[in-house]
C-alpha cells in the first residue's frame, strides 16, 4: 500500500512539473555573436525581452475585452424558515423561499464596454509598433556607433604598426649613424602615445557592446559589428505626422479615451434587475410565484465623478496627441538638416582633405630619407593622416545616425536602410 501511495505521489509531483514548466516563459533566443545593421533592427523589433515585455500590453488589452464583453452574472438565493411558536404564515409550521435576480443592461453599457475595449486593443498594439520603433532607432544608433568605435580602434591599430615600421626605419639609419638617438626616443614617445589612445578605443568598444546589450535586453552580450560605415539611403519626400508610430500611438489612445467617456456615460444609468422567485410552505402546501423590477434610485451617487474622470482623460489624449504632433513635425525638420549639413560637410572634407593624404605620406617619407626635414614633420604626417581618417569616420557616423534618426521619425524603420556604399569612396589606404 505505502509504495502504490509513493507510486502516485511521484506521478502526481511529475505532473505538477511538467504543468508548471509549460506554464514559465520561455527564455529568449540566444543573439548572433556577430550582426549587421538589419539584424540589429530586426532583434529590436522582434526578438528583444524588451520587445516581449511591451506585447504584455496588448494580451492584457485582450483579456480586458474579454471581461468587456462578459454578461452579468444572476444571483440565486435561498431562504428555509420554520415557526416553532404559533402559525401565522399560512397556517403552517416551515416556510421555504427561492429567487433569482438578473441585472439588465438596458442602457447599453456591454456594448459601450466593448467598443472601448476594442479601441484600447487598437491603442495597445499601436504602443507596442511604437515602441519597437523607438528601440529599433535606438538599437541602431548604438550599433552604429560599435562600428565608429571597431573601426577607430583598427585605425589606431594601423597608426602603431605605421609607428612600428617607422621605428625600425629610424632605428636603421641610427644604426648607420644618418639619425640621432633623439630621434628614436621621439618615435617611441609617439608610438607610446597612440597605444594609450589604442587602449582608450578598446575600452570604448566593450562599452558600446555593453550599451548594446542592455538596450536589447540580452545579458552577457558583446556583440561583433559586421559591415562598414557607408551613408544610408533615405527615403525622398516629405512624409506626414501620421506616418510616425508613436503619433499613430498617440492618436488610438484619443479614440480609446473617447470611448470611455460614452461607458462612463452609459454607466450613469440606474441599474435595473429582473427579479423571479417562488415562496411555498409545507404541512399544508401552499406556493407563491413572484415576479419584478428592482431599479437603483441614484439619490447618493450619479456616478458624475466618473463621468468627469473620462473626459480629463480624453482631454489630456487629446493634449498630447498635439504635443507629439508638433515634436514629430520638428524632429523631421531637425534630423533632415541635419543630413543635409552633415552630407556636405562629409563631401567637402573629403574632397579637400582626402585626395593629398597619399601625397602627403609619400613626400614625407621621401623628404625625410632624403635628410631634408626631421623626425617631428614625419610624425606630424603619419599623425595627420591617421587623424583625418578618425575625423571622417566620425563625419560618417555622425551623418549615418541622422539619417536613421530621420526614418524613424518619417516611421520608415519597418526595414533596414540600405548603405549608400561607394558614394564617398573608400579612403583606409591612407
Amino acid at each position: 500500500m505505502n509504495a502504490i501511495s509513493g507510486h502516485r505521489g511521484a506521478i502526481v509531483g511529475i505532473v505538477f512539473l511538467a504543468l508548471l514548466s509549460s506554464s514559465l516563459p520561455v527564455p529568449a533566443q540566444t543573439p548572433p555573436a556577430s550582426v549587421d545593421l538589419s539584424t540589429v533592427l530586426t532583434l529590436a523589433r522582434e526578438a528583444s525581452p524588451k520587445v516581449a515585455l511591451e506585447r504584455q500590453d496588448i494580451a492584457i488589452a485582450h483579456a480586458e475585452r474579454r471581461t468587456a464583453g462578459a454578461w452579468p452574472n444572476p444571483t440565486l438565493s435561498y431562504n428555509h424558515s420554520r415557526q416553532p411558536g404559533e402559525l401565522t404564515n399560512f397556517g403552517s409550521t416551515r416556510a421555504q423561499e427561492v429567487s433569482i435576480e438578473l441585472p439588465l443592461l438596458i442602457a447599453g453599457q456591454r456594448g459601450a464596454r466593448m467598443e472601448a475595449a476594442d479601441r484600447g486593443i487598437e491603442a495597445a498594439q499601436a504602443r507596442f509598433a511604437a515602441s519597437g520603433n523607438d528601440l529599433a532607432a535606438d538599437a541602431g544608433a548604438a550599433f552604429i556607433a560599435l562600428l565608429l568605435a571597431q573601426e577607430t580602434l583598427a585605425a589606431r591599430t594601423a597608426g602603431v604598426d605605421e609607428l612600428s615600421r617607422l621605428r625600425d626605419i629610424v632605428a636603421g639609419r641610427q644604426a648607420a649613424g644618418m639619425a640621432s638617438q633623439y630621434e628614436l626616443l621621439r618615435v617611441d614617445v609617439e608610438q607610446a602615445s597612440w597605444r594609450t589612445q589604442t587602449a582608450e578605443a578598446e575600452v570604448a568598444v566593450a562599452e558600446v557592446q555593453a550599451q548594446l546589450a542592455i538596450l536589447l535586453g540580452f545579458p552577457g552580450w558583446q556583440p561583433h559589428g559586421v559591415g562598414e560605415l557607408h551613408p544610408l539611403e533615405v527615403a525622398p519626400g516629405v512624409p506626414e505626422a501620421s506616418e510616425n508610430p508613436a503619433f499613430v500611438a498617440a492618436l488610438r489612445e484619443e479614440e480609446a479615451a473617447q470611448a470611455g467617456i460614452e461607458v462612463a456615460r452609459r454607466e450613469r444609468f440606474p441599474e435595473v434587475s429582473l427579479n423571479a422567485g417562488r415562496f411555498w410552505t409545507s404541512s399544508p402546501f401552499g406556493a407563491t410565484n413572484t415576479l419584478g423590477l428592482s431599479v437603483e434610485i441614484p439619490i447618493f451617487d450619479t456616478r458624475g465623478g466618473a463621468l468627469d474622470k473620462a473626459r480629463a482623460e480624453a482631454l489630456s489624449a487629446n493634449l498630447r496627441r498635439r504635443l507629439l504632433e508638433a515634436k514629430v513635425q520638428a524632429d523631421v525638420y531637425r534630423y533632415g538638416v541635419q543630413v543635409a549639413r552633415r552630407t556636405a560637410v562629409l563631401e567637402r572634407f573629403r574632397a579637400q582633405m582626402m585626395p593629398n593624404l597619399p601625397a602627403l605620406k609619400q613626400m614625407a617619407g621621401d623628404s625625410y630619407r632624403l635628410g631634408k626635414s626631421s623626425i617631428t614633420e614625419l610624425l606630424d604626417a603619419t599623425r595627420a593622416r591617421y587623424e583625418a581618417r578618425i575625423n571622417q569616420l566620425n563625419l560618417v557616423a555622425s551623418l549615418m545616425e541622422a539619417q536613421l534618426r530621420l526614418e524613424a521619425a518619417r516611421g520608415k524603420l519597418s526595414a533596414a536602410p540600405t548603405e549608400r556604399s561607394g558614394a564617398f569612396g573608400d579612403d583606409k589606404d591612407l
